[in-house]
């Protein structure tokens, strides 16, 4: 990734984070929509996730911004030509579990697809952790029983201990909004805490979850919306802000594909604890790279709101 301290003169929404070679293939796939050019697109698609590699982590940010730059005609049609490609497969399935996340229910038939897409993909790269993260989120939408969900978990971690995407899915499953508690939310929190490095992919995930509990506090209104600011001051969230706070904004301290991502969780999560003053270095390192979550939540224009609030911590 490019160094985190970087300024950049322009402050956007950047789903493609510091990739900058994501970046110029989702433009083009923006700007060419679903008119002409399909072989060129496709041919740009295939070559940056096989330049990916083994860089599971990497390979599974760039599919998802691939799968929601692309149209659905195209990510269908390259899939049923190419039966035999993995990456075929797992951009149409990537495109419908995105595609579910918007719709009140999801449609039946077309997460079958995906599941068989995902499936196919297993039996042509088995290594790749990538079809079971998908599977993952497809069966968190459905909100399925753990006997079902947690066979998939470790078939991931087995491929890849820190996947982020993968943590990121199951926390938002055991969290008390979806299919778990708060206990098991927590539970989860340390054991990923005591297991990853300090500068894993899953960086992010104990910050999230404070901004998930923040939220979830939010919106269910009277009394406890009202103290969910306290939240904050709480010794766990205090813990969890100073040590990010500490390392995350300097040059290369995190260099996973999400690293940007966390250091948009991490100034949004020092605005909401009162504490913009200190988050001036986190605003600086991020270089104008916004991303839509969580910025999104408080006015519903990501940029808008970064941009306020860092006007604020830098002033």
């Amino acid at each position: 990734m490019a160094l985190l301290g970087r300024r950049r003169s322009t402050t956007r929404l950047a789903p493609e984070l510091d990739d900058t070679d994501l970046g110029k293939v989702r433009k083009r796939l923006v700007e060419r929509g679903s008119s002409g050019g399909r072989s060129l697109a496709v041919a740009m698609i295939e070559q940056l996730l096989r330049d990916s590699g083994r860089d599971w982590d990497r390979r599974s940010h760039r599919l998802s911004v691939l799968a929601e730059s692309s149209s659905p005609p195209l990510q269908r049609s390259w899939a049923e030509e190419q039966p035999q490609d993995p990456d075929a497969q797992l951009l149409f399935a990537w495109g419908v579990l995105l595609r579910a996340r918007y719709e009140a229910q999801p449609v039946p038939g077309e997460t079958r697809e995906a599941l068989d897409a995902c499936e196919r993909a297993v039996a042509l790269r088995p290594e790749d952790p990538t079809p079971w993260v998908v599977r993952l989120g497809l069966l968190r939408l459905w909100r399925r029983p753990a006997a079902e969900v947690f066979p998939l978990w470790d078939e991931i971690v087995r491929r890849d201990p820190w996947h982020r995407e993968a943590h990121f899915q199951m926390l938002g499953y055991l969290s008390p909004w979806e299919c778990g508690s708060h206990a098991q939310t927590v539970d989860f929190l340390d054991r990923v805490r005591a297991g990853a490095a300090p500068t894993a992919p899953t960086a992010g995930l104990e910050i999230a979850a404070l901004i998930d509990l923040y939220q979830g506090t939010l919106d269910q209104g009277g009394l406890e919306a009202l103290t969910a600011v306290h939240l904050w001051s709480r010794p766990n969230a205090v813990a969890a802000l100073g040590r990010a706070l500490a390392d995350w904004p300097r040059p290369g301290y995190l260099t996973h594909a999400g690293a940007v991502a966390d250091l948009n969780l991490l100034a949004y999560a020092m605005v909401q604890a009162k504490r913009a003053g200190e988050a001036g270095e986190v605003f600086r390192a991020i270089g104008g790279l916004v991303t839509a979550y969580p910025w999104g939540l408080e006015s519903g224009d990501p940029v808008t709101s970064f941009t306020n609030w860092q006007q604020r911590a830098m002033s």
